[in-house]
């Protein structure tokens, strides 16, 4: 990882630790700061193993890369994940139905992301993280992303008729 690259990502780590300490003192929710460690030491944890991260670890090499295929599986887990967090961020009471429906539409979610891996031959580690970040993302906003796909696909239709 280019040194430049790696203090942003320092810089938004530490960033990030601040505005996490600083909502703890404002507003008391140990709760919510001890989910947000977990996720930002899990992140730290995830690219110091496959990058070496703060300082890349020579020995790893770039080169072997990951098959699509297991790049759409690692994907498909974090697109669910995203979804049952999301579910549990806004969680108001726990219903199997309603946490068990929106994990059906995973593949969908998934679908637009496919065609950046489909074509690729090998896929290395810091593009999997990516892969596996963006696919998070997608999960977690999901609702976001069909409105967005009901509209590309109702302006399509207006287009053809």
């Amino acid at each position: 990882m280019a040194p430049f690259a790696t203090y942003l990502i320092v810089f938004a780590f530490v960033v990030y630790g601040l505005v996490m300490l600083v909502e703890l003192v404002r507003y008391k929710s140990f709760k919510t700061f001890a989910v947000q460690a977990v996720a930002l030491g899990a992140v730290v944890l995830l690219l110091y193993a496959t990058t070496g991260f703060p300082e890349p670890d020579r020995s790893v090499s770039f080169g072997g890369g990951f098959s699509p295929l297991m790049t759409i599986g690692v994907m498909f887990v974090a697109t669910l994940l995203g979804i049952a967090v999301r579910y549990y961020f806004y969680m108001r009471e726990f219903s199997w139905r309603s946490f068990l429906k929106p994990l059906c539409i995973t593949p969908i979610v998934l679908l637009p992301m496919m065609g950046s891996v489909h074509g690729s031959g090998t896929i290395d580690e810091i593009q999997l993280i990516s892969f596996g970040f963006l696919a998070f993302q997608n999960g977690f906003f999901w609702k976001a992303v069909l409105e967005q796909a009901k509209r590309v696909i109702a302006e399509a239709d207006h287009e053809e008729n």
